[in-house]
């Protein structure tokens, strides 16, 4: 079963060297029972998305700075959270720099 996403999901890139964490700023409405709810706009490098530590698309691996400018991919169109998409377990997330963000555990208390 896919599980919503939610504040402090544990995210990876497919070219960063260590994992993450998906930010959702308290001020967001997208909630379910008090909890951030991720959806596809919390895509924002420096507000959701942090670095990976270091990038390996070259070598030697320079620092990570993620190139975003698309919108989490593959949402459920009919899964909405306060009429925005929802991102799921599935749900990607392409980097300029050649990764893909994809999500390690949902931050949901039972995985």
């Amino acid at each position: 079963m896919e599980k919503n996403i939610r504040d402090g999901a544990t995210i990876y890139c497919t070219l960063g060297t260590c994992k993450s964490k998906l930010i959702i700023p308290k001020e967001k409405n997208a909630r379910i029972n008090g909890e951030g709810q991720a959806v596809v706009s919390d895509n924002v490098v420096g507000v959701n998305i942090t670095n990976f530590c270091s990038c390996t698309r070259s070598f030697p691996p320079p620092p990570c700075t993620p190139a975003i400018v698309l919108k989490w991919q593959l949402a459920d169109k009919k899964h909405k959270i306060q009429g925005e998409l929802a991102i799921l377990d599935k749900c990607i997330l392409p980097c300029l720099n050649g990764g893909i963000i994809k999500i390690e555990k949902s931050g949901q208390i039972k995985e």
